[in-house]
């Protein structure tokens, strides 16, 4: 049975870190603040806004919301959203999605600062991962796989170097770093997860495959059996089983599949709070994966370390914007 890669601990982690870094931003007089975009008052949006702002306020980071009535214009969510940009209090936006009658990449990608863009939806902050530039703020779900692999990272270098003798060209520093050498499959070609974490892993000297539904079967399972790793993040539940990958192997589900909940007899179970029918997550992997993996997630899992990465990135864009190394 796989060890379990608690994202509860690394979760923690990060939010520590985080509100170290806030109490010596406000001790300098600059208080880091997330600005949240959200129009009406879908469940998911709410739900998130909830979580996020728990996250923040663990984090020490302070969080205003506003919401915009669910007939918003186009015109008057982009004349709301240059003067959140402009104003130098708020150094973070997140932006609900998707939104209905208002292009996106017209009213958010194309008005928000990259400098404040903490969810990663801007074409330059893509750029400035391709080339390495630590000042980019980049996806949260990608970033918090690395912090999967970093926190872990003694237990996946057993795994990983048990193959291998130590690697004859690595620079002084390099044979420390568990990416290096690291052999990963990712089962995604998002730009949120797969495009985004192939270039984190890249930087860092791992070898990296991308396979996705696209792959020719036989092609695919060659890359996923041969990995270290494997980034499982297909939409469809139980699409990853054990026979696929590699005996003692390293798995991370990233996967968010949502399902309606029915009785044993075919009956909605309602939510007696929110009078909505109750949803239930999966992610891809299904259960004898478990059985053949070394280590894995949970489910769900990713997701905890993906608000803490907001929180991240918004403590690096306030250090940023103030000039604070």
């Amino acid at each position: 049975m796989a060890n379990v890669l608690d994202c509860k601990l690394v979760a923690q982690s990060i939010k520590d870190e985080c509100k170290k870094e806030a109490d010596a931003l406000k001790a300098k007089g600059i208080t880091p603040k997330l600005g949240i975009f959200r129009v009406g008052e879908k469940g998911p949006d709410l739900s998130y806004e909830k979580g996020a702002t728990k996250t923040m306020a663990e984090a020490g980071i302070e969080v205003e919301v506003f919401a915009l009535p669910a007939d918003v214009s186009q015109e008057e969510y982009i004349e709301k959203f240059k003067a959140v940009n402009a104003d130098p209090t708020i150094h973070g936006i997140l932006a609900f999605r998707p939104l209905d009658n208002i292009d996106e990449n017209v009213a958010i990608s194309g008005n928000i600062s990259p400098l404040k863009d903490v969810d990663s939806c801007t074409a330059a902050n893509m750029g400035k991962l391709v080339v390495n530039d630590p000042t980019g703020l980049y996806p949260c779900t990608a970033s918090a796989i690395m912090e999967v692999i970093d926190y872990y990272a003694e237990d996946i270098k057993k795994v990983a170097r048990a193959k291998f003798e130590p690697l004859p060209l690595a620079k002084p520093g390099q044979e420390d770093d568990v990416c290096c050498g690291l052999d990963v499959c990712i089962i995604n070609n998002s730009n949120v997860i797969g495009k985004p974490l192939s270039m984190m892993l890249t930087n860092r000297f791992a070898t990296v495959s991308i396979v996705h539904h696209l792959t020719h079967p036989e092609i695919k399972n060659e890359y996923i059996k041969r990995a270290d790793v494997v980034v499982a993040a297909t939409p469809f539940k139980d699409s990853v089983t054990g026979d696929m990958i590699r005996e003692g192997s390293v798995v991370i589900d990233a996967a968010v599949v949502r399902e309606k909940a029915f009785d044993a007899d075919g009956n909605p179970i309602m939510n007696e709070k929110t009078g909505r029918q109750k949803i239930n997550t999966f992610g891809c992997c299904s259960a004898d994966v478990e059985e053949v993996a070394s280590w894995k997630t949970p489910v769900p899992g990713v997701g905890a370390i993906t608000s803490a990465l907001l929180a991240k990135n918004l403590i690096k864009a306030c250090k940023v914007q103030n000039n604070v190394k």
